[in-house]
């Protein structure tokens, strides 16, 4: 049993099969992995295009993903999900053309397997390796030449440590968000009332001053009137309320043949 004369090897890093239960444990990771870069994060079914990824990296069947929203049955751990904003179509690329075949890098041709991480761009949906990402030092695509961000940039199948405190901060960010909004609707609503006010406040005011106006034009109408009657006794009559006194027959003139006759 001893290497070198007298040294008997007892520990269990230098026995045979010592690290059988480690190997063990990472090959069950690694088989966990690619059976999550294989399959529905919701149906558990192979993944069939169109696929859709969420910001915390899960890859979803568009349509089991759809029907899960509609009848508002979204398990809790994608509880971060409420809509298809929050979510992108994947523009994948795989090097073999045979079905079940797996993803690859269109950049490194390293296979989406789970062994590498890869990463999808929120900004246009494109998935590759993060290390082709950090190879070149950009802000636009390498697969179609979109412009992103480092908010954009969103890791594929998270372990269930990270996958948490990402959860965590995303639906803080979705709360902050959904309240800054909230804010911003009810600022509107106030303004408007506001504003409805101020025009109501302006009609009638308005309505103040065409009143003042049509008076003043009666009131000046009906000076102008009495000035006229007081100068013309004829226009005077006009608006006279007294009954004009019966004409007498003697007034009365009748005129035959040009003489004048007065009737008696």
């Amino acid at each position: 049993m001893g290497n070198d004369g007298g040294v008997i090897a007892v520990k269990r890093k230098f026995m045979r099969h010592a690290n059988v239960k480690a190997r063990g444990e990472k090959a069950d990771q690694e088989a966990l992995r690619l059976e999550k870069a294989r399959t529905c994060a919701l149906s558990s079914e192979p993944l069939r295009e169109p696929i859709v990824a969420c910001r915390l990296g899960n890859l979803f069947n568009k349509q089991a993903l759809l029907e899960r929203l509609l009848a508002k049955s979204m398990p809790e751990r994608f509880r971060h999900i409420t809509s298809l904003k929050d979510v992108v179509a994947c523009r994948v690329t795989r090097e073999k053309k045979e079905e079940g075949a797996l993803w690859s890098c269109p950049v490194t041709m390293v296979e989406f397997n789970g062994k590498q991480a890869f990463v999808v761009l929120f900004s246009c949906g494109c998935v590759l390796s993060e290390r082709a990402l950090k190879a070149v030092n950009t802000k636009e695509c390498l697969v179609c030449g979109k412009s992103f961000g480092e908010q954009d940039v969103v890791t594929l199948l998270l372990d269930d440590e990270q996958y948490e405190t990402k959860q965590e901060k995303l639906l803080e960010l979705k709360a902050e968000e959904k309240r800054a909004k909230k804010n911003k609707k009810k600022a509107k609503e106030d303004k408007m009332h506001d504003k409805g006010k101020k025009n109501k406040r302006k009609l009638e005011h308005l309505g103040e001053m065409k009143d003042a106006r049509l008076s003043k034009i009666a009131k000046d109408a009906s000076e102008s009137i009495s000035k006229a009657k007081e100068k013309s006794q004829v226009f005077a009559s006009i608006f006279s309320k007294e009954k004009k006194e019966k004409a007498s027959a003697n007034d009365l003139l009748m005129t035959i043949g040009g003489m004048r006759y007065t009737l008696s």
